[in-house]
């Protein structure tokens, strides 16, 4: 039997093993669609779904449901509204995992958040989103950078 510790070793050699050989093999497309459909993951796992509901059902207003989910979502940035968009600027990496110390930080998750910000603006707004990560630390860059596009 082994215990908790050399379990999450074994978990992180695993995912990083598993993410290098799907980059390796996949072409960018395929690679980025199968990590995006991930993206609901985290948002029910922590309950950040359940969150984005609440926000959507009880605020009306577009400005009002923005400020609730930078109260009540955790976030590495504040999401600002501009216009038809919303931005948010990170200076260090959102995702959990990566945050956490349990995975170590590779390009592919940030198809993931990019995906994770989709699943929660398309129920926070109530319909179909368009998510930009116009920078990504996990891909060089300084800092991360999304734009959500809306209806």
């Amino acid at each position: 039997m082994t215990d908790e510790g050399s379990c999450v070793e074994f978990l992180r050699a695993w995912v990083a093993l598993l993410l290098s050989s799907t980059e390796n093999e996949l072409d960018r497309t395929t690679m980025k669609r199968l990590l995006e459909s991930c993206r609901r993951v985290c948002a029910v796992h922590y309950g950040f779904i359940k969150l984005a509901q609440f926000i959507a059902k009880s605020a009306t207003e577009i400005d009002e449901r923005l400020e609730r989910a930078n109260q009540e979502i955790p976030w590495c940035g504040k999401w600002v509204r501009e216009d038809d968009s919303i931005h948010a600027v990170c200076e260090s990496c959102g995702c959990p995992p990566v945050r956490k110390g349990l995975v170590t930080l590779s390009p592919a998750f940030c198809d993931c958040s990019q995906g994770y910000v989709k699943a929660l603006f398309e129920v926070i707004l109530g319909g179909s989103v368009i998510v930009e990560l116009a920078q990504s630390i996990g891909q060089g860059g300084p800092v991360c950078r999304y734009v959500v596009r809306f209806q």
